[in-house]
C-alpha cells in the first residue's frame, strides 16, 4: 500500500467531497480520513495471532469488523468498500481492479474521545464515569456467554499470556530488559497457578463472554448515546474473555494516562451495580496482563521497518512505559526516596515512577511552599540555607513529609517521597519509618555529570523548585556521602527516565521475588 499513499491522501481518490485528507497509522492499520469519513485498510501482515497476509483475508476481516462493531454502535460502521486502481489513479468505488478494501466509518467527534478529554482535564469527566459504566455494563450482560468452548479459559488465557512473552523476546534490548522480561512472566505463571481454581468456576458462572477485546479510552467515545467502537475481530480468541478482563483493559488505561481516581470511579460503580465478587481478585491479574499487550502492540509498531521513524520512536517509548506499568502492578507497597542534587532530575523521575506504580507522589517543594503559604509555582531568590531554605524551614518542611508518609504508608499503597535528602539523618528516619510498618524501601541516588545538572538549571523555569546554578556548588559541597547498601539504587540520569524507572522496578521486584 505504500506506492498508493501519497495517492490517497488526494481528496479526489474518495467518492464524496471533502477539502482534506489526514493519515493515521497503527501497528496493523492504515486511515485515512476525509471531512466526515474514515477509511481503514489493513496492513498485508501475518503476525500469528492475526493473518491480513491476502486479499481475500483482509477483505472478510473487514466484514467481520463491520458485523462485530454494529453490535455495540448505531449508524457509525457503514459497511465494507473497494479500493480500485483505473486510469493511473486509485480511488474508493468507481471501477477497475480491486486491490485492497477498506472498512468505512461516519467519522466521531475527536473532541469527545475519552482519551482527548483526558488530555485537556475535561472537568465533566467524573461525573461522566456512572454514565460510562452503566453503558459497559449494558454492552457486558448483551455479549454472548460463552461455557462451551472447545478450550476452556483458563486454557486461553494461559496461551494468551505465553504467547505475548514470546512475542516480546524481540523488545528485549529495546523497550524492555531481559530482567523485566523475566521478572513479568514468572509472576504471571505464578499467578495463573493461584487464580486457576476461580478462573474455572467464573466460565461456569457465565462470567466469560464474547466481547470487545480492546476496551480502552481511545475507543470510546462520550457521545449521546456513548459510543464504544473498534472491537477486535481478527482473533475471536481475543474476544472471548472474563468480565474482569475486559474491564481491566479500561481501567489499566486509566491508570496509564494518570487518572487513577477516574479509574477508582470506575471499579466502584461496577462494584454498586453488578453481582461479581471475585472482581477485585482478579483485577490486578489482568491489568497487568492488558499492560503487556498494550506494550506488545507498541514494541510490533516500533519494529515495522515501514513505518514512519517518528511514529517507531513514540510507539518505543510508549511500550516501555506500559511494561514499566505491568511490573508496577508487581510490586508490594513500598516506599521510595529520591536522594541528590538540584537539577539532576529527581522530580521527573518521580513523575514517571510513581505514574508506574500508583504511588503517592509528595514533592518536598511543593510542601516548602504550602508550609510558607506561598504558590507553589511563585519563585524565590533567597541565598543558599536562607530565607525559605534556612535550617529550620527545612525542618519543618521534612518534618511535614515525614507525618505524610507515616500516615500513606500505614493504610494505602505506595509512597514515593521526592526530595534531596541531602542529610544522612533524614534518610534513616524515612527508611526506620518503613521497617517499623513492615514496607520495603529503597533510597533512589541521582546523580548525572554536572555541566548536565547546571544546564538543566539554567532552562528552569514556572516550576516549584527554586534550584539554580548559582546555589549549585554549595549544595554539593554540604551533601552528605550516600553509603551503598542493599537498599540504595544508583540511577545515571543522563539515560531516559524510562529506562531508569524499569531499571529501578526490576532491582526491586528482584528482592520481592526472593523474599517470597
Amino acid at each position: 500500500m505504500e506506492q498508493f499513499h501519497q495517492q490517497l491522501l488526494d481528496p479526489s481518490s474518495y467518492p464524496e467531497e471533502t477539502h482534506s485528507v489526514t493519515f493515521k497509522e497503527t501497528h496493523i492499520s492504515r486511515i485515512y480520513l476525509t471531512d466526515a469519513h474514515a477509511y481503514k485498510l489493513k496492513k498485508p501482515l501475518d503476525l500469528g495471532f492475526l493473518d491480513f497476509s491476502t486479499l481475500e483475508k483482509r477483505h472478510h476481516f473487514c466484514c467481520e469488523e463491520v458485523r462485530l462493531n454494529r453490535r455495540y454502535t448505531t449508524g457509525t460502521y457503514l459497511g465494507v468498500v473497494a479500493l480500485r486502481r483505473g486510469n493511473g489513479k486509485v480511488l474508493f468505488g468507481g471501477h477497475g481492479p480491486v486491490i485492497d478494501y477498506a472498512v468505512q466509518m461516519r467519522r466521531l467527534p475527536e473532541e469527545r474521545m475519552l482519551n482527548r478529554l483526558i488530555e485537556r482535564g475535561a472537568p465533566e469527566l467524573a461525573e461522566a464515569m456512572p454514565r460510562l459504566g452503566r453503558a459497559l455494563t449494558t454492552l457486558l450482560d448483551q455479549s454472548s456467554v460463552c461455557r462451551d468452548e472447545p478450550v476452556r479459559n483458563l486454557d486461553v488465557v494461559r496461551e494468551n499470556c505465553a504467547e505475548n512473552f514470546r512475542q516480546t523476546r524481540s523488545a528485549i534490548g529495546r523497550a524492555l530488559s531481559a530482567e523485566a522480561h523475566t521478572l513479568s512472566r514468572r509472576a504471571t505463571e505464578n499467578d495463573l497457578e493461584d487464580l486457576a481454581e476461580l478462573m474455572l468456576s467464573r466460565e461456569a458462572g457465565g462470567f466469560v463472554r464474547e466481547g470487545h477485546g480492546d476496551l480502552h479510552t481511545a475507543n470510546i467515545c462520550l457521545t449521546e448515546p456513548i459510543c464504544i467502537y473498534d472491537c477486535i475481530e481478527f482473533n475471536r480468541r481475543f474476544r472471548v474473555a472474563d468480565i474482569a478482563a475486559e474491564l481491566a483493559f479500561l481501567i489499566m488505561d486509566l491508570e496509564f494516562l494518570g487518572r487513577r481516581d477516574l479509574a477508582g470511579l470506575l471499579c466502584a460503580d461496577y462494584q454498586a451495580h453488578a453481582t461479581d465478587r471475585d472482581f477485585m481478585r482478579l483485577l490486578p491479574f489482568y491489568k497487568r496482563y492488558r499492560a503487556w499487550v498494550r506494550g506488545k502492540v507498541d514494541a510490533i509498531l516500533a519494529d515495522e521497518p515501514k513505518a514512519d521513524p517518528a511514529i517507531r520512536r513514540n510507539a518505543e517509548q510508549m511500550a516501555r512505559r506500559y511494561f514499566n506499568l505491568a511490573l508496577g502492578y508487581q510490586l508490594e507497597p513500598t516506599l521510595f526516596l529520591t536522594a541528590g542534587l538540584m537539577g539532576v532530575g529527581k522530580t521527573t523521575l518521580a513523575r514517571a515512577l510513581a505514574l508506574a506504580t500508583g504511588a503517592r507522589h509528595l514533592r518536598s517543594d511543593v510542601f516548602r511552599k504550602r508550609l510558607a503559604a506561598l504558590p507553589v509555582e511563585q519563585p524565590r531568590r533567597d541565598d543558599y540555607a536562607t530565607g525559605l531554605y534556612c535550617r529550620e524551614m527545612t525542618d519543618q518542611t521534612y518534618a511535614e513529609l515525614f507525618k505524610t508518609t507515616a500516615e500513606l504508608l500505614a493504610r494505602e499503597g505506595s509512597v514515593l517521597v521526592d526530595a534531596s535528602f541531602a542529610g544522612d539523618h533524614q534518610r534513616r528516619r524515612f527508611m526506620d519509618l518503613a521497617e517499623r510498618l513492615g514496607r520495603p524501601v529503597w533510597l533512589v541516588h541521582l546523580e548525572c555529570p554536572d555541566q548536565l545538572t547546571l544546564a538543566r538549571l539554567d532552562r528552569r523555569s514556572g516550576d516549584a523548585s527554586d534550584g539554580r546554578r548559582e546555589l549549585f556548588a554549595r549544595q554539593k559541597a554540604d551533601f552528605s556521602q550516600i553509603t551503598a547498601t542493599s537498599r540504595v539504587v544508583k540511577v545515571d540520569t543522563s539515560r531516559s527516565v524510562d529506562y531508569n524507572v524499569q531499571s529501578i522496578l526490576c532491582r526491586a521486584l528482584a528482592k520481592q521475588e526472593r523474599s517470597l
